[in-house]
């Protein structure tokens, strides 16, 4: 499965490389794993903007395309396959100031306590649910990302 962190945030360029990190380690534990047919991509819209910028990131539904799509990003043409996007939305006050260790442990809880939505999904059936949250916390609990 593929499984991405994209930002949409004002957070400084080193807490930027911190959630990019985080992602490029979560694609990798997720990268040989398969949970059912049903879900071959899982994209998290990490939002962190300032005040005067929230009007232009609002958090969107979870939205599930199956089968193959093709579509255009800021001229950038993307396929997908069975894909699943979640937006997550953080306080910009609740997490500028944050080390990594806080920023870290902070997104991976929010994260976590979107995944639920994903039982909601209607035309996600072939999808282990249970077996993925179960990895899923499993892995954040042994590098020691979960909040206490």
């Amino acid at each position: 499965m593929i499984f991405r962190i994209a930002q949409y945030t004002n957070l400084s360029v080193e807490q930027n490389s911190w959630v990019v990190e985080l992602s490029d380690e979560l694609k990798s534990f997720f990268n040989a794993k398969n949970y059912g047919r049903d879900l071959n991509e899982l994209y998290f819209g990490l939002i962190t903007v300032k005040p005067e910028f929230e009007q232009f990131f609002k958090k969107k539904r979870p939205r599930y395309s199956p089968g193959e799509k093709n579509s255009t990003v800021d001229g950038l043409k993307i396929k997908s396959t069975n894909c699943a996007e979640i937006d997550v939305k953080i306080d910009y006050s609740e997490i500028s100031n944050l080390k990594k260790d806080e920023l870290i442990k902070l997104t991976c809880f929010r994260i976590l306590s979107e995944i639920d939505c994903l039982t909601r999904l209607s035309k996600l059936k072939d999808f282990n649910y249970l077996f993925f949250k179960s990895e899923f916390e499993g892995y954040l609990s042994s590098k020691s990302y979960l909040m206490k």
